[in-house]
């Protein structure tokens, strides 16, 4: 089932703490206050159950997605329709920036890896932010160029490591990222081997 009201800044399912979506992601850090509230004025909020399609190949690349609550998978599929998981994104994290450069169809496919709940702000709003307020244009392109890095940095370990030491490396960068030795891995078994390209079954052996 889909959900949809209108997401004010006043609005407890945008909130987390009184911190709003649009608090949570860095690329709005150099915004306003009052900025942000025009911005969240704006925007969609969505709730989509486990197994739901949030964009797939195809659709118009107009939108930027911030997650509020739950967990969202971005993957690409072959040509024997199998998987290959680009990201496993979470609260606080965001997808379609590419929206915000132009609005080309979408390329991948966003699936609630679980019960979601998303704040969507369209392209053309933040466009116009950003003609006003150059500076943010540089945050945005910060973040958009780190992300494409990480896509390069998987398709690069496939190519190049066994299956042992692409799983070292992304548990490494996982504990670099959430900057801790230990840590519960944030999603199945399955879907960690989809990600550094091998089957469930080698990775549980």
């Amino acid at each position: 089932m889909l959900l949809e009201t209108g997401c004010k800044c006043s609005c407890d399912s945008c909130k987390r703490n009184g911190v709003s979506c649009v608090d949570q992601i860095t690329l709005f850090d150099s915004l306003t206050f009052e900025q942000k509230r025009l911005i969240l004025n704006k925007s969609v909020h969505k709730t989509y159950d486990k197994g739901e399609l949030i964009f797939s190949p195809g659709d118009p690349g107009d939108n930027l997605y911030i997650i509020n609550m739950g967990e969202v998978k971005i993957y690409k599929l072959s040509s024997q329709g199998r998987q290959q998981i680009l990201h496993v994104l979470g609260p606080g994290s965001f997808l379609g920036e590419h929206a915000l450069f132009d609005s080309q169809p979408i390329l991948n496919t966003a699936e609630a890896m679980k019960r979601t709940n998303l704040c969507i702000l369209k392209g053309q709003d933040i466009k116009e932010l950003i003609l006003s307020h150059p500076e943010m244009g540089l945050k945005i392109l910060e973040q958009y160029a780190k992300k494409n890095v990480q896509i390069l940095d998987i398709v690069e370990s496939i190519g190049l490591y066994d299956v042992e030491q692409r799983i070292a490396k992304y548990l490494l960068d996982l504990s670099n990222e959430f900057s801790m030795k230990a840590f519960k891995l944030p999603f199945s078994k399955g879907t960690l081997a989809s990600i550094i390209g091998t089957s469930q079954e080698t990775l549980s052996g």
